[in-house]
This record gives C-alpha cells, structure tokens and sequence, in this order.
C-alpha cells in the first residue's frame, strides 16, 4: 500500500510538471466552453518531431496543408507545399496519391477500382474511421486549464492526460478566443523511469472554415492521364477476354501494388494528422491483437498500454511459473516458446503507442521485393522452393561471401555500437517505409570506416528519391542490393548534411540521378530525368564510392559472425511484423512464430554484432531505424540459436570502391600533412 501511494504522489507530481506555465489568474479558472470544429474548413500546420534533433541534422519539419469537407466526403492533404498531393472524394469513389518519382511527379489512382471493403481499410489507416470525424482531435471531453501567452497573445489552454499504469500521454491544445486552433502539444512519459516515450508538436499557421472551392477536390491533369490509361487498359483486356475476376473479393484493381502503396500513403499521413495522434476509438480496429485485448471503451493508446503490461506480467509470472510458462495465453505472443529456450524480453509502451497494428505495419515495414530488384536467399534451396533465386544487377553482385576463420578464431564477441563503423548512430525513418535505404547506408557507412577510417553519415534521402529504377519504391518499401547497384551506377553516394532526411518522396537531386539504368545500359529516358534533376536547388557531391556487394551464404551463423567481425556492419532482413517486436524494450527477443524465409521477411534493418548473456544465451545485436525511443536506445538483441526471425537468411556486405579508398586516404595524409607544416612551435 505505501509503494502504491508514493507511485501515486509521484505520477501527481510528474503531471503538474508536464503542465504548460499558465498565466497569474488571481483564482479560481473560469471555465470556457471548448470550442467545436466546423465541418468544412482549410488549414495549414507545421508539425515538428523534437526528438529528431538529436539524432539527425535539423531534426523534421513537416509543412501541411488539409482541405476537409465532412459532409461532401471530400479531402485532401498537401505535404511539402504539395510536393506530395494526396485527394479523397468517397462519394465519387476515387483517391489519388500524387508524388516525385526521380525528376517527374506521378500519379497513384484508384478511380473506382477498389470497393467499400478496401476504401474502409485505407480511410481507417488514415486515421478517419468514424463517420463525422475529423482531423482536429474532439476536445470537448478535455479539461480546461485557463490561458497562456502564445504568440504575443493571450490563448486558451485544453488539457488531457491518458493514464494506463505507469505509462501517460499528456495533450495540450492551444486555441484563440475565437476558437481558431493554435497548437497541439503531446508528450507521452513513463513515470516511474521518467523516460519519454512520443513527442509531437504542431503550430497552426492558418485555419478558414466555410464553404471551399470545388476545383480542389478534382482530379489533377495528371491523374486524369492516369485514369484515362487505366480506362483504355480494362477495355483493351475486356476485347481480348482477359478480364481477370476477383473470386471473395470486393475489389479490382489493375495492379495491386497501387492499394499497397496508398495503405502505406494512408498510415503515413495518419501519423501527420493531429485527431491521430490522440488515438481515438476507432469503429473499426482489424488488428487481431487489438481486438483481443481491447474493450470499446478503450483508445488506442490503452488498448497497447493493456498489451506491453499483459506481456510483461506473463514474462513475469512465467518466469517463476512453470504452469504459467506453459499455458495457452503465455503461448500466444511467444512468451513461452521464449522461456523454453532460455531468452525473455520486455515491451515497453513507445512513440508506436497512439498507432493501431495496420498503422504501424504500412507505415514502418518498407522491405520490398520485385522483379527488378533483389529478393529472397542466394541458397539454392530457398531459391528452388521460391521459383528463383536472386535477380543479380549489373556490376553490383561480387559472389559470394568466403570464410577465412574456423569456428574456434572467431571472437566470442562484437559490439561496433559507438564506433565510427556505426556511424552516428540510430536514426529514425519516422512514417516513411524506408528501412532497406538506412540498412543499405549503414552497411555502406561501415565498409566505408573499416576501409578509411572516416565516420559518415550518408544520406538515406537521396537513395529514397533516387534509386526508383531499381526496383525501390521510395517510401513505399525496398531492398538493399538493388540500391547498392544504385550508388554505383550515380557515382557515389553523399553525406546527410548536404541531402538531409524528409520522410517523404522528394525529386531526386541531379547529380545523383542514376545515369545507367541496371544492367548498365544508358537509356534516353533516363539521361533526360538526370538532366532534369539537376536543375535541383541542392548542393551535394559523393563522399564515398562503393565497387559492389557480397552475399554472406544464406542460414549461415559462423560466416555472418566472421563477415560482422571482420567486416564490419551487415545490412540483414528480418520478419518485425508480430506485434511483440514493435514494443520491444530489452532482452534477448525470441517469437516462435517468427517466419525465416524469403517470403517472411518484412524489415531491413543492421547486424552491429554478436554475443552470449551471462545466461548463456546467444544473440545478434541489431541496429533499428526506429529512433533511440525504441528498444535499448535503438538496439536490440534477437535470438542467435533457433528461430532468429530470418537475420541470417539474406545478409548483404557493402564493398567500398578501391580507388575511391586509396584517393581518401591520400586525402587525409595531404590534409594531415599540410597541418603539422603550419604549426607554430613557441
């Protein structure tokens, strides 16, 4: 009882504190009505990402601007300055996604193509599930906490704090006495550890409501070009017969991966919008584990505060239980399985808490595979049972990894955590599926510093906007080997600084189009879109130029140990989709249910090392692009012995371009050199 009164003291103290400074009211706070949003209006906001700043050049800002008419059922979300372009009009049953793609802008289109089904999938990975809902969160139920200056002006201050045990969510949102919306200020916090978990912050630049001009709800030309080639194709396959029915299914679709890139363009424009971030209840929640461990009641927020803490109380119970260990429930999410092999781990409520599982899934995993690029094991045997091995491109593909140590001279283990071989450390992807460029540029970054002896940090943006052709879909997903080949063919690859990180698809910069195409074959339509691109407004030059890259032989534990360790960082793939690993906190991750095939994989992300617990148990470490607010600090250890969730199914070693070595080193001698000759000595 004394402990949980002192928690109780505590959370009180840690919430007056997350409070924001209000003005001298000289008494009681006169409650105001909270103000109601209209049901047509226009806005623009800036949303930032604090934490971002300490861990990538200038942090992130995203400029937005939304157009909402509720009852028309007609939206629309600019990002960028519509750089990306993104309309909803469910009355006349189409959606377009307009986005860079090199030097062009393109149109995703699904005029009528998709049913009621699918345009409910994607309306709730946006966020807007309910009917009359809207991006602005409903503060009506919030409390009122007086004012505070804002801007040089006096604003109204609306308060709301999400308890789940020790884990809370603090909103704050700012509006004007006329109730025009201000700011949104969220902070989510552990308050037994203090350690925050989420940190968004949105300033409101303008805000109109009233009716709005039709034209911009209709289809851009460009997307009325896509709809006309989309027409022209049904009826070309209606003539020849080759009409393709959909058996169970309430859609149709001229390539399916157009839905799959606007459920990854639905759950990233989620993550932007404000009403988002709140985790309202939605009406209606696929996602199995929600479901499961959820009332109606319940936000999201709670229902993933409810699943970390009934994991960790199994791991708990489990752990001194053997009946427990080997119940049902405790099976469920792997705790068990894990238990027998001698690994547990713990969640921990993150920056994914306000996130349903779909959201989460369409916007973080972006592990890709095509015809163009890469995929899938180099063993034979995967390669038979999958129809194909590996589509090899250009100059890229060297071989195959050869071993030089036996078991016994390998080191027991490695850790290349803060040294230059990683690099400066975990970054975040944020809502962009981009984690097969940030495991290309760590794998590059490493080869790099064990080749030369200098830190960089590459840019992950220019390989997001540039390296299309290669069988990548920018924020839509990818895979490494591909990009390698990529950086080969567009003479290198820059640093972060001069090409920073967006989140988002962004016209490639010129001098990094690609100027061969794969295969090494120069075609006109890409010498014309380098042209194009390189009338870009940024400045940047490669900082480093890679020859290739090797495979390490797919389920291969001693060559990826010796390629780790001798080599440095390896770009790997992994299945992350089960709902355990998404609030990982620490210890050594096991899933029985984790698939370790080509067809599971899901997530690129870096091998960084190896070792064994204390305990004895055997681990990969792995380097995560989800920020330092995941895992521990961005790391996390996976199950070495058994299921390793695929780790050592296709890992990929970058190698460095030796001129490109020997002209950096001569560089740093001639640099070196000149320094010590000006050296005053006294």
């Amino acid at each position: 009882m004394l402990l949980l009164i002192s928690l109780l003291i505590l959370a009180a103290i840690r919430l007056d504190a997350a409070r924001p400074i209000l003005g001298n009211h000289g008494g009681r706070i006169k409650v105001q009505a909270p103000p109601k949003w209209p049901d047509t209006y226009e806005m623009e906001y800036t949303l930032t990402l604090p934490y971002l700043q300490t861990m990538q050049p200038e942090g992130l800002r995203y400029p937005v601007h939304v157009w909402w008419d509720g009852p028309g059922q007609k939206y629309r979300f600019d990002v960028y300055g519509g750089m990306d372009s993104n309309g909803w009009n469910l009355q006349e049953g189409y959606h377009w996604a307009m986005y860079p793609r090199i030097s062009d802008m393109h149109c995703d289109l699904t005029s009528g193509t998709v049913g009621p089904t699918i345009r409910k999938e994607l309306m709730a990975l946006l966020g807007l599930m309910e009917e009359g809902f809207s991006p602005l969160p409903d503060i009506s139920g919030w409390s009122y906490a007086g004012t505070a200056q804002f801007r040089n002006a006096e604003a109204h201050v609306w308060q709301l704090s999400v308890l789940n045990g020790e884990k809370t969510a603090n909103y704050q949102f700012y509006t004007a006495h006329n109730g025009q919306p201000l700011r949104f200020y969220m902070m989510g916090h552990n308050l037994i550890t203090g350690g925050h978990f989420d940190e968004y912050l949105i300033d409101f630049t303008r805000f109109t409501s009233g009716p709005l001009d039709p034209a911009v709800f209709q289809l851009p030309e460009l997307c009325r070009r896509t709809n006309q080639e989309q027409q022209s194709r049904r009826q070309q396959q209606q003539a020849a017969g080759q009409e393709e029915e959909n058996e169970g299914e309430d859609f149709r679709v001229e390539n399916s991966d157009v839905v799959t890139n606007m459920a990854g363009v639905a759950a990233r424009l989620g993550m932007l919008l404000p009403a988002a971030q709140v985790g309202a209840t939605p009406a209606q929640d696929t996602s199995g584990i929600l479901n499961e461990l959820r009332t109606r009641s319940e936000t999201v927020f709670e229902a993933n505060a409810r699943f970390v803490d009934e994991h960790n109380r199994r791991v708990r119970n489990a752990a001194t239980s053997a009946t427990s260990a080997a119940s049902g429930s405790a099976r469920a999410d792997g705790v068990a399985s894990a238990l027998a092999e001698g690994t547990s781990y713990s969640l921990s409520l993150n920056h994914f808490a306000h996130l349903t599982h779909e959201q989460w899934a369409a916007g973080m995993l972006g592990l890709k595979r095509s015809s163009t690029g890469g995929g899938g094991s180099s063993s034979a045997a995967d390669a038979a049972a999958t129809g194909g091995g590996r589509t090899q491109l250009g100059s890229a593909a060297l071989g195959t990894y050869e071993r030089v140590l036996t078991d016994d001279q390998l080191p027991a283990n490695v850790d290349w955590r803060g040294t230059g071989a990683d690099g400066p450390g975990v970054k975040d992807q944020v809502s962009c599926g981009s984690c097969w460029a940030f495991s290309a540029a760590g794998a590059m970054q490493g080869a790099w510093f064990k080749a030369t002896g200098q830190s960089l940090s590459f840019s992950e943006q220019q390989l997001v906007d540039c390296a299309w052709e290669y069988g990548n879909d920018g924020c839509a997903g990818g895979f490494v080997e591909p990009t390698i080949q990529y950086v080969i063919d567009a003479g290198g690859v820059t640093q972060e600084a001069d090409y920073p990180y967006l989140a988002q698809n962004s016209f490639c910069n010129g001098p990094f189009a690609p100027t061969t195409s794969p295969g090494d074959t120069i075609t006109a339509a890409t010498a014309a879109a380098s042209q194009r691109g390189a009338r870009s407004s940024r400045s940047a030059a490669a900082s480093a130029r890679f020859s290739g890259y090797l495979n390490v032989p797919s389920r291969d534990e001693g060559a990826l140990m010796e390629a780790v360790a001798l080599h440095g960082p390896v770009a790997v793939l992994m299945n992350a989709a089960l709902p355990p690993f998404k609030f990982y906190s620490e210890g050594v991750y096991y899933n029985e249910r984790c698939g370790q095939g080509p067809d599971s994989m899901d997530h690129a992300i870096l091998l960084v090392g190896y070792g064994t617990t204390p305990e004895g148990v055997d681990y990969w470490l792995i380097k995560n692009s989800w920020s330092k607010y995941w895992g521990m600090d961005g790391y996390a250890r996976i199950a070495r012995k058994g299921n390793d969730c695929g780790i050592t199914t296709d890992p990929v070693l970058a190698v460095v371009d030796a001129a490109a070595v020997a002209a950096a080193l001569a560089e740093t001698t001639s640099a070196a050199t000149a320094a010590a000759a000006t050296k005053t000595v006294f």
